[in-house]
């Protein structure tokens, strides 16, 4: 085979593998659009080449377009950062968690910590504890005026302010 075919064949094949893969996220947004006129989603540090798999997940402005960092998949009880090898996590020390503990993408295991499912409420609950994942309650911009970002904190599922802590799949109207 020639080469240019060749290569013509590998990218065909690559964008393939990206348009499969990008289907299989969607974005998690918090209902209310509190003070962010275009929401906020569930979004990885960083962005492009500036990525921090490492650091805290936020709620960041929901991006639309181009927001593959802002990209996650429920799979049974782990929600999956769709284009990383990488599940989310909440931070704390065997197998419990604190109200106020860090959200982490982590590598998947069978932690009991990565146990997140969308609850009938429309809360992301950490497996059976009473906790689930929620929004700072403070705001600040990120990257300029047209961006926010807040926490993103483990919560009491009962006592959260449901404008915190209430999520959807998708950018659709609840």
């Amino acid at each position: 085979m020639h080469p240019r075919y060749l290569l013509t064949a590998l990218a065909i094949l690559l964008a393939q593998t990206l348009s499969a893969q990008q289907v299989e996220g969607n974005f998690i947004r918090l209902v209310d659009a509190l003070d962010e006129p275009e929401f906020y989603c569930l979004d990885l540090a960083g962005w492009g080449d500036h990525l921090q798999l490492d650091d805290p997940l936020q709620t960041h402005t929901c991006k639309g377009r181009g927001g593959q960092d802002q990209m996650f998949h429920f799979d049974g009880n782990r929600l999956k950062v769709s284009l990383y090898d990488r599940c989310v996590q909440v931070a704390g020390s065997s197998g419990e968690t604190l109200a106020g503990s860090a959200v982490l993408a982590r590598l998947c295991s069978d932690n009991p910590l990565q146990d997140l499912a969308l609850n009938d409420a429309g809360q992301i609950q950490i497996g059976a504890t009473a906790f689930c994942l929620g929004a700072g309650e403070d705001s600040t911009e990120a990257s300029g005026p047209s961006h926010m970002w807040r926490t993103l904190v483990t919560v009491n599922c009962v006592s959260a302010q449901a404008a915190l802590a209430t999520w959807q799949v998708g950018m659709g109207s609840n």
